[in-house]
């Protein structure tokens, strides 16, 4: 074996050192896990809101598109329109859990352009009405991690790395709009429906700790009455709203050019979260409806 000069050893030694160094600053830095349990209250609440929304207090977006839908006996279903729904959320962590903030809004629109209604041809009652758009706000809530109600736990499915939280509610209480007073607008004396949601993350995303909001994909199907905008009085069946989108990476700026001019001009409140002084100044779609019937009826506005 050929033998080294002392100087050469040196160089490649020093060489080596710098490689060495090289390596390790280039080398990215690992990021920190803890592995949740997702059967503990406090674990499974706060991996339920890595993906709902972001656990840091920041506000975060989300987006999604679908069409609406007829469902009646006896008749075909058809395209309606299209509804975007885009929800801007925060959360304020304390002792007991979370405060989430909450406002969501839908926004219907032509099914071909993407263009925000001002008024809808109903194919129904060949009438052509005034469009109303779905807008709740601040629609959270606190939610304990051990509460009245006993441990948090939202629903979930896991499978090879990827995990789903689901959320399947069915709403049945006495209406804002009765028949009696309202009839060209209300379906019932009672207002029924179901909310299906789903939020698909990662589970290394969950899992990791530098992370207060996990990249998620979501989905969510409305089953509704009749809206009460399109003045379909009491006649049987209603709309299905299936949707799917995501968590906008850059927030309001992601929200598609056309829905965000439209939102920014007419409710640019609800491009943001509310904050803790908003709490309790919930207004919600039916309420906002009724008040404004009341007015046109009164001749205000």
């Amino acid at each position: 074996m050929p033998t080294i000069p002392s100087s050469r050893r040196g160089a490649l030694s020093a060489l080596s050192v710098a490689g060495l160094a090289a390596t390790a600053i280039a080398a990215p830095a690992q990021a920190a896990t803890r592995k949740l349990n997702l059967d503990d209250p406090w674990d499974n609440l706060t991996g339920y809101l890595k993906a709902r929304s972001d656990i840091s207090g920041k506000t975060s977006v989300s987006w999604t598109s679908g069409y609406v839908y007829n469902f009646q006996p006896g008749r075909k279903s058809q395209v309606l329109m299209l509804g975007q729904g885009v929800k801007c959320t925060a959360c304020v962590k304390d002792d007991k859990g979370y405060e989430f903030l909450e406002r969501e809004c839908v926004i219907f629109c032509d099914p071909a352009t993407g263009e925000p209604l001002k008024t809808w041809a109903n194919p129904f009652t060949e009438k052509t009405v005034e469009v109303f758009h779905i807008q709740n706000a601040s629609a959270g809530g606190h939610i304990d991690a051990n509460g009245a109600k006993g441990p948090f736990h939202m629903s979930y499915m896991e499978n090879t790395g990827d995990v789903t939280f689901h959320d399947d509610l069915f709403y049945s209480s006495p209406s804002r709009l009765s028949v009696k007073e309202y009839s060209t607008y209300a379906a019932s004396d009672t207002y029924e429906g179901a909310g299906i949601y789903h939020f698909h993350a990662k589970r290394a995303d969950l899992d990791n700790a530098d992370l207060t909001s996990a990249p998620v994909t979501t989905s969510h199907t409305g089953v509704r009455q009749w809206l009460p905008w399109m003045e379909m009085g009491q006649w049987p069946g209603g709309v299905v709203l299936p949707s799917r989108g995501k968590k906008l990476p850059n927030g309001v700026a992601d929200i598609p050019k056309q829905l965000r001019a439209w939102m920014e001009k007419n409710s640019p409140e609800f491009l943001q979260a509310p904050t803790m002084a908003d709490k309790d100044k919930q207004r919600f779609f039916y309420e906002q409806f009724k008040d404004h019937v009341d007015k046109k009826r009164k001749g205000v506005g």
